[in-house]
């Protein structure tokens, strides 16, 4: 089947993760969001449709008979595989909320709201035998990243590498290690829970990996590096120190020592030495985190919350984050107290802010390092 993947408003509830990403571009598991609808029921994916409202992202529209499925869905279930199957044409997919599920056309063309489907026509609802599993929040992407990966490793089929002789592991069934990945001397206990080495990874002396946990290509476990369960660690990341329950999207270093936990870590970002995440407050009561797009205050509902981190962010050594910080785009972090709750895009220190054109230029930089340009898409959505 064809299928495309669409954007409704709750995109902006993702902010700072999904500024300059489509959602079905994030890494989160074993791969991209988009993919695993590829991977899980051998679908073609084939169309993109951003929110109407995000700037200078356009449609990718083949022509052709095609079925549109919200972007914030998360597959995984044969049942839901079916239903999508077997839609009605010209009929919008609800829930109870309202909220857009899918919709299957026979030639997509733009509605008045800039959707590919008219929110006024007909509807349907989803029936309530269909499992739906959301991205509602940025929280979200630590707090379902254990069963994201555990439906990954549902739907693998490949076969694992035999693993060195320098390997000390528990649970061996549970491990798939690609033959292009590198292991020293390291220990894994995955009788819990699945863990996946990726392509060309590598995973120095000393790391201690612990069950369900996905290191994507070519990431580095660091020296001695302490991975507790549910990461999601995303293509080229550079993970040392200790980190638990967080996902790093790709390209982004945590060369050090230091505590990341119950946090969210955007593409080419870097944390200084012995910076730490605070994950839980003193009172143990819930977590509020800044929520960009309004500009509130909201409870998560979350004991544990730490850190969420936009693109091309970075903090100076030994920075304290606060229990539910949220940075965002460019922001730079030196503070020798604990952060406040909300740091802006592109704040360079108190009363400053960095002028765009430097800030693309260290972004070039930081690419530069990896072999890659600063695309021109980029570049125009922040100017």
């Amino acid at each position: 089947m064809r299928i495309g993947l669409f954007e409704d408003n709750g995109w902006r509830d993702l902010w700072p993760l999904t500024r300059l990403r489509r959602i079905g571009e994030l890494w989160w598991g074993l791969d991209t969001l988009a993919h695993k609808w590829a991977r899980y029921y051998r679908w073609e994916v084939v169309g993109y449709w951003p929110a109407p409202d995000r700037p200078f992202s356009q449609p990718v529209v083949p022509p052709g008979s095609l079925c549109w499925i919200n972007a914030r869905l998360l597959p995984g279930s044969e049942e839901l595989a079916r239903w999508l199957s077997d839609l009605r044409p010209d009929t919008l997919y609800v829930t109870a909320q309202g909220e857009p599920v899918a919709f299957r056309t026979a030639q997509t063309t733009p509605s008045e709201e800039g959707y590919p489907f008219s929110l006024g026509g007909p509807t349907a609802p989803v029936p309530p035998e269909v499992p739906l599993v959301w991205i509602r929040q940025v929280t979200d992407f630590f707090q379902l990243t254990g069963s994201v990966i555990q439906t990954d490793w549902k739907y693998w089929r490949h076969r694992s590498a035999p693993l060195p002789s320098s390997v000390s592991v528990r649970g061996r069934e549970n491990v798939f290690l690609h033959p292009t990945a590198r292991v020293g001397f390291v220990c894994i206990d995955a009788e819990a829970g699945p863990v996946w080495i990726g392509p060309a990874a590598e995973l120095q002396d000393g790391v201690l990996l612990q069950h369900t946990n996905a290191i994507g290509p070519h990431v580095t476990l660091l020296l001695g590096a302490k991975v507790r369960t549910h990461n999601s660690f995303g293509p080229f990341c550079k993970i040392g120190g200790e980190v638990g329950q967080s996902t790093f999207f790709g390209y982004s270093n945590k060369a050090h020592d230091g505590f990341v936990g119950h946090s969210v870590i955007g593409t080419w970002c870097n944390l200084g030495a012995g910076s730490n995440t605070s994950n839980l407050k003193n009172t143990y009561g819930p977590v509020q985190l800044y929520h960009v797009a309004s500009g509130e205050l909201r409870s998560t509902g979350l004991q544990f919350c730490g850190l969420i981190m936009g693109d091309y962010a970075r903090c100076g050594i030994q920075t304290p984050f606060t229990t539910g910080c949220v940075v965002d785009l460019f922001a730079n972090v030196v503070s020798t107290g604990f952060t406040p709750k909300y740091i802006p895009a592109f704040y360079w220190g108190p009363g400053e802010f960095w002028q765009l054109d430097k800030a693309l230029e260290a972004a070039a930089r930081m690419r530069q390092r990896r072999g890659l340009p600063l695309p021109d898409s980029e570049a125009a959505l922040l100017r």
